[in-house]
């Protein structure tokens, strides 16, 4: 029967397009797999499996999801083909459009985390895929801004670092205490409590404002970075927000109100330089970084010098405070702070005349940076440490005023326990440095150590800018803070010493120089 328009004019259906041959299912079934799709067996027939593949390429497309290979779905596989053959052989880690992978509902779940919306994290690389990723490079400085909404190997990395960068404890920074700053955290805190007209609390999505901007800077501080602090509550700010809401064990709303606010007002440490609180475990600061400066020259492990007081730096803290006898609560507070500089500074020339009388200041003046920076680098930074150091270098060198032995050294000759194994050994290893480093062995071990060709050249051991450095190596490798922590004199002077000699003159020192420090 014929069918009839609305005025009665006959007409008929344009013909269906003819079905694809079998050669062209095939070559769809192998574009589908190359792409990651899953189109069953590359046998040519338009199986369901084949058909479930298609439309899944067609949906990242933004085609009809028909399941059916028409001209404009098999021209879009042959081009996704094409680019994928050339970026496999760049081996650029390239991906877009058109893709499917478990890599992509990683990459997708990471967007999502950021913020950014990439639709189901089903691992499609579609249409609303490629617009989060160019929202996502828009934010990256160190990516180039191409447009086309994909990604290669270097923009993934950046996109896993920053995802690795929202899993941690929520930090605090210091800023300086100003009305405005004051004025602005109660203007935020009556944002954050007041209610809409739809139902809302707080700031979300859409709000704007100074209150805004304050959040996203409190999130910075935070380590929660919304990229911008423009004052417009975007949505890398509701990523950023929900981030640390949930390593501040609060609900992910992705809205501020005033339990959020609160927890993020903690961000800003309000303190004048130097002053209090002290500085306590989550801290991110100039303020830490220097004190774990101070922690290292003390001879104290508190991790990565990067300005997070984080729970290495609290276990290098602690370790200082037992050492010095202080209360064990891990912080560092303002007397500590001035503890540790001064600790860090050695001794003063008035403190080395005083315990070396005999020493004229003109040359006092020329030790004391050498014999400072060796204390610093051999890690003697407790009155103990200095004091039974200083006493051993003050008998040995005569208050530092020989820095060789005065005996030739024969008496040395033949010495095997000091690797005197050679014809004159003795007279060319003899004691030399403020600690009379002494023995073949020695020296070679000391040059070694340091870097220095003393087993070659032995006289380089009288120069005071070496002999220092060969007295804290020689300290150093004898374990000696540890018996000074001890306060076991004669065990230091035995380690030295190779017996007692001299005992009551280097413990005369040692009282002397515990008075002084």
């Amino acid at each position: 029967m014929a069918i009839r328009s609305a005025t009665g004019v006959p007409f008929s259906f344009p013909p269906a397009p003819p079905a694809p041959s079998a050669r062209t299912v095939k070559e769809a079934e192998r574009l589908l797999k190359k792409a990651g799709f899953h189109p069953g067996t590359v046998d040519g027939k338009a199986t369901p499996a084949f058909e479930k593949a298609l439309a899944e390429f067609q949906g990242a497309w933004g085609l009809p999801t028909t399941g059916q290979l028409d001209a404009r779905t098999l021209s879009r596989l042959r081009g996704t083909g094409k680019r994928l053959d050339a970026h496999a052989r760049k081996k650029d880690g390239h991906i877009s459009v058109g893709q499917k992978s478990r890599g992509i509902a990683q990459v997708e779940r990471r967007l999502r985390a950021l913020g950014y919306q990439p639709g189901r994290a089903d691992g499609v690389y579609s249409r609303e895929t490629a617009e989060a990723v160019k929202r996502f490079r828009a934010d990256q400085q160190d990516l180039k801004q191409n447009g086309s909404g994909s990604l290669s190997r270097g923009g993934r990395k950046a996109l896993e670092r920053e995802v690795k960068g929202l899993r941690h404890h929520a930090y605090r920074g210091r800023r300086a205490p100003t009305q405005g700053q004051r004025r602005l955290d109660d203007a935020t805190a009556r944002a954050a409590a007041t209610r809409h007209g739809d139902g809302t609390v707080g700031l979300g999505v859409g709000s704007d404002g100074a209150a805004v901007k304050n959040v996203q800077k409190h999130l910075s501080a935070a380590g929660f970075s919304p990229k911008r602090w423009t004052g417009k509550f975007d949505e890398r700010t509701e990523g950023a927000l929900k981030a640390f809401q949930r390593r501040s064990h609060l609900e992910a709303t992705g809205r501020v109100d005033s339990q959020t606010w609160k927890a993020l007002k903690r961000s800003f440490i309000l303190a004048k330089s130097g002053t209090a609180p002290a500085q306590a475990l989550w801290e991110k600061s100039g303020a830490v970084k220097r004190s774990e400066k101070l922690l290292k020259q003390l001879g104290f492990n508190p991790g990565k010098v990067d300005g997070l007081f984080d729970r290495r730096t609290r276990k290098a803290v602690k370790a200082f405070e037992k050492q010095q006898g202080l209360e064990r609560n891990g912080e560092v507070e303002a007397s500590q702070l001035k503890k540790m500089k001064r600790l860090t500074k050695g001794v003063s020339l008035s403190d080395l005349h005083r315990i070396m009388p005999a020493l004229p200041m003109s040359k006092a003046r020329k030790y004391l940076p050498l014999l400072n920076k060796t204390m610093a680098e051999a890690h003697i930074n407790t009155r103990q440490r200095k004091a039974m150091f200083l006493a051993q270098l003050a008998h040995e060198s005569v208050q530092l005023k020989y820095f060789e032995e005065i005996a030739s050294g024969a008496a040395y000759e033949g010495r095997t326990d000091l690797g005197n194994t050679h014809p004159g050994d003795g007279v060319r290893y003899k004691g030399r440095g403020p600690i009379q480093l002494t023995g073949r062995s020695n020296y070679r071990a000391a040059g070694r150590a340091l870097g220095l060709p003393l087993e070659k050249h032995p006289k380089l051991a009288a120069r005071p800018s070496v002999g220092f450095r060969t007295a804290g190596w020689f300290w150093t490798s004898r374990g000696l803070n540890h018996y000074a922590d001890q306060g076991n004199f004669r065990e230091v002077t035995r380690r030295i010493n190779g017996g007692y000699n001299g005992l009551d003159s280097r413990l005369a020192y040692y009282r002397r120089a515990l008075r002084v420090l």
